[in-house]
């Protein structure tokens, strides 16, 4: 898997979108749960009139949570899928309708964990044809980054 690709699209590349780009493991020589799957990521966002981008520390498996949860969504049309971070840089709450209608409602911070930063919240509207990318993106960082230890 080129890790170059490593990355997932939230909504439409042509108007509104966040896309999360991983980047690297930031601790590549470890091999232990906690510090294994720390990865560098970038955060680009599209939402009204602003555009943006932030460097953030995520972990690998807030992405399998996420894509797990986003999978049940897809198949029921209502409910809600989460994707939190455990520094909170990142929030995402993906809501289903049960009519193929999707809102992701998120908050994006600049300088999380130090805190004294900014944020911004926005929301992103799509529908359930969008989904099947969004998993396929997630399960392209899932590849390339998978989940180190236990």
């Amino acid at each position: 898997m080129n890790k170059d690709l490593a990355s997932v699209t939230i909504g439409s590349p042509d108007s509104e979108y966040l896309i999360i780009h991983v980047i690297n493991r930031e601790y590549p020589l470890s091999s232990d749960y906690y510090d294994g799957n720390w990865v560098g990521s970038t955060i680009e966002v599209s939402a009204g009139g602003f555009t943006g981008k932030v460097s953030a520390s995520l972990r690998s498996e807030e992405f399998v949570k996420f894509m797990n949860e986003l999978s049940m969504l897809y198949e029921e049309l209502s409910g809600q899928a989460h994707f939190t971070t455990m520094e909170q840089w990142l929030s995402i709450t993906v809501v289903g309708d049960g009519l193929g209608h999707f809102e992701a409602q998120c908050q994006l911070s600049d300088n999380a964990p130090a805190g004294g930063g900014n944020t911004l919240y926005f929301t992103l509207h799509f529908d359930q044809t969008f989904i099947p990318g969004i998993i396929a993106g997630l399960k392209r960082i899932i590849t390339a980054f998978p989940v180190i230890g236990k």
